[in-house]
């Protein structure tokens, strides 16, 4: 759990990895606000997918404040959780080069 995003995952019995994003009204009272933050957080996944294990289900649930981040705060917050769910290593060979957004 960070400020902005929940991560909650669980082995699965294939061998993909599925991610599901889940932003409430509670976040974001429009169905557009809650459909371009939903674009955000696929766009920050994206980069990261390719380093993931295989066989996991995730859900990445918003918090109220993921509602103004920008995509560079996301990725961000999503790198951290996926680390301290151990999903991702943390040596130096693995780090992750997040592109620059303007």
């Amino acid at each position: 759990m960070s400020p902005l995003l929940v991560l909650a995952w669980m082995p699965n019995d294939i061998a993909k990895t599925r991610v599901g994003f889940v932003v409430s009204k509670r976040v974001a009272k429009h169905a557009v606000d809650r459909n371009h933050l939903k674009r955000l957080l696929g766009e920050a996944m994206r980069g990261l997918l390719p380093q993931l294990p295989g066989g996991i289900d995730m859900i990445v649930s918003a918090r109220q404040k993921a509602n103004t981040a920008n995509l560079r705060m996301l990725e961000q917050e999503l790198l951290m959780l996926l680390r301290r769910a151990r999903l991702l290593e943390t040596s130096p060979n693995s780090i992750v080069k997040l592109d620059k957004v303007d």
